[in-house]
């Protein structure tokens, strides 16, 4: 039997009608989906970062500042 194993991150944005309230730099949580199969989880990582510095594409913060490389090591501590 052949199971692929997915895991990623994505922020959690909140709807438009409750982001109008929320200042552009405001911290969003991210979440974690793993992928078995056809079997989804969610997870909460617990933490949260600024939509400037997310990478949509690689799941992952953006640059090589100290938050950035902080970030990313707790993400890696998450897999």
């Amino acid at each position: 039997m052949n199971c692929e194993l997915k895991v990623s991150f994505y922020l959690k944005r909140e709807r438009k009608e409750e982001q109008m309230n929320v200042e552009d730099n405001s911290a969003y949580p991210i979440v974690g989906k793993i992928i078995i199969g056809r079997s989804i989880a969610q997870f909460s990582s617990k933490l949260k970062i600024e939509e400037y510095l997310w990478n949509v594409k690689s799941g992952r913060a953006i640059g090589k500042s100290r938050k950035a490389t902080e970030f990313n090591r707790e993400i890696n501590r998450h897999c």
